[in-house]
């Protein structure tokens, strides 16, 4: 397997790698999450993200083939009246194509976006992962993530 910054020219195929997260979420959480389609994560945004000096989208390759990506951003922080500043971090996406999955795909891309945060001497990490995805749970708890925040939601019948 290949691991490779995403250039401009790769945009269409990170929009295209986003259709297995997109459908993850769109089959747990329909009334949420929009089935994957050319628009839910079109190339033009993820042309718009490329170009951003903060942004990180790394591509893996699998005998030439892309199968996953991870789209990470560092996030900085100026100190307020009741915290500190800091820098984080932040992975938006992690997509590995199905059959790709459990093969290491997922672990060298992560291994990719924490280099940028070492690096950048960046010492924090997050990302948000749904109650209902196990697997992904399970995956980023085998990459050392714990939870240190959680969002509750009441979701009242017949309101949206």
């Amino acid at each position: 397997m290949d691991i490779r910054l995403a250039t401009p020219e790769d945009a269409a195929i990170v929009a295209a790698l986003n259709a297995e997260v997109q459908r993850v979420h769109a089959e747990a959480l329909p009334a949420l999450f929009k089935p994957p389609s050319p628009e839910t994560f079109p190339a033009a945004l993820v042309g718009q993200l490329l170009a951003d000096p903060s942004t990180y989208i790394f591509l893996g390759y699998a005998n030439g083939t892309p199968v996953g990506y991870i789209y990470a951003q560092i996030l900085r922080r100026d100190e307020t009246a009741s915290r500190y500043a800091w820098d984080r971090l932040y992975i938006h996406h992690l997509s590995v194509n199905q059959a790709y999955q459990g093969q290491g795909m997922g672990q060298a891309l992560m291994q990719a976006a924490l280099k940028i945060a070492q690096d950048q001497g960046i010492s924090s990490i997050a990302l948000d992962v749904w109650s209902f995805n196990t697997k992904a749970r399970a995956f980023f708890a085998a990459q050392g993530f714990s939870a240190y925040n959680e969002t509750l939601w009441l979701h009242l019948s017949g309101q949206e």
